[in-house]
């Protein structure tokens, strides 16, 4: 488990400065792009709890840039975001910041991607995806993030695909469990037509969790699927397959009389995806189930669906639409811990003068927690003021 971030910051900052080094002898392009935006919020039930609901309104400002350098092959990214909320209620007040950097080669006959990222946040923010426990104050959760991909093609037709994904999360709640997360996947593709590939690969994965009863849990699976360009606007994804998860209890402390017994489990994975996009619209739909990893203290089965719209009427407005829903339950049937929720956004950016815009958002969320006392829903307002400046490119 990782638990000094300031060496996980280091290598970042690392990584992202002997990358763009690495290219400062052929890079042709430099760009850099922010914003920062100020308003209201109220939520009338922060922590979406089923009694004893706690409302606030105070004002957020959030900062977010990115410097992005490309060269001929290589395309370097460092991106970074710092958000400050204070509310009526000083308990839900946070102070977070986002750093993560990306980068991207590309190879004769493939590309090679690698990423890492540091964020420090809030039960406020975090947790709605994940235990939907926020508590009766916010507190601070950390997650270190690292991970990349090769996509090598040997032949015109056939190639191999591999990547690794690596999550450490942290909380300062004891509502929570920290946890690490390590993951990886390796396989074929074939180019079945210019716009079609099919993928045979092979997954696996291990979840830890930092407790006094300590869980262990190794899946090791396999999925196929295929990945398609349906049309020049159509753009379609798709893998399933399935995982066999084993996981151990081990007491870490004397309080621990006694353990679960271990537990063997066969799960469905799958990911798929469709994207549709035209000179004004974008429509984006994301399935997944399977495995993941939760700060709930036991790996968690889980199914989602992600639905974006993006409508952009004039050259600087637009409207987004947005809606999450899903379910988790932990993987041992002992353990009584199912969640359903569901949350959807609808915002517009209007655009009032060069690089000013309002901004106004309404957010209705929902959550049925199996350990609650029934279910919890909350609305919330948000009303901004932003200044995009366009995006400033220049070479070299």
């Amino acid at each position: 488990m990782i638990n000094n971030n300031s060496r996980v910051l280091t290598s970042i900052a690392l990584m992202s400065v002997s990358t763009i080094l690495s290219v400062n002898s052929t890079a042709n392009e430099y760009s850099f792009e922010y914003s920062v935006q100020g308003g209201y919020e109220y939520n009338d039930n922060i922590g979406l709890r089923s009694e004893d609901e706690i409302d606030v309104s105070g004002g957020v400002i959030t900062a977010p840039a990115t410097l992005t350098i490309r060269s001929e092959r290589l395309e370097t990214s460092l991106i970074g975001e710092l958000t400050s909320a204070k509310y009526d209620d000083s308990d839900f007040d946070s102070d977070d910041q986002n750093l993560e950097g990306r980068t991207q080669y590309l190879l004769e006959r493939g590309e090679l991607t690698g990423y890492a990222g540091y964020k420090r946040d809030s039960t406020r923010t975090s947790e709605f995806l994940d235990t939907g426990i926020v508590g009766l104050r916010a507190t601070r959760v950390e997650h270190a993030t690292a991970g990349g991909s090769v996509d090598y093609m040997f032949t015109e037709k056939n190639g191999l695909v591999a990547g690794v994904d690596y999550l450490d999360r942290d909380y300062d709640s004891p509502l929570q469990t920290d946890f690490d997360n390590i993951s990886g996947y390796a396989g074929w593709r074939h180019q079945q037509t210019e716009r079609t590939s099919l993928r045979l690969q092979v997954i696996a994965a291990r979840y830890e969790n930092d407790a006094n009863l300590q869980v262990t849990s190794d899946s090791v699976g396999a999925q196929v699927g295929f990945d398609s360009e349906l049309s020049e606007a159509l753009n379609v994804f798709l893998l399933v397959g399935w995982v066999n998860v084993d996981t151990d209890y081990s007491a870490n402390a004397s309080s621990i009389v006694t353990t679960p017994d271990d537990d063997s489990n066969d799960v469905f994975q799958m990911n798929g995806s469709l994207v549709y996009r035209q000179e004004r619209n974008e429509l984006s739909l994301e399935v997944s189930s399977g495995t993941r990893a939760t700060g709930s203290g036991t790996l968690d089965e889980s199914h989602r669906l992600n639905l974006s719209y993006n409508f952009r009427w004039t050259e600087g407005s637009r409207l987004r639409l947005a809606l999450v829903g899903g379910k988790n339950s932990s993987l041992d049937s002992d353990v009584d811990d199912d969640r359903d929720y569901a949350r959807g956004r609808i915002g517009v950016d209007y655009r009032i003068a060069e690089s000013w815009y309002l901004g106004g958002t309404y957010t209705y969320s929902y959550q049925d927690r199996q350990r609650a006392d029934g279910d919890a829903d909350s609305n919330q307002i948000d009303l901004s003021l932003i200044f995009r400046p366009d995006r400033h490119v220049w070479s070299r």
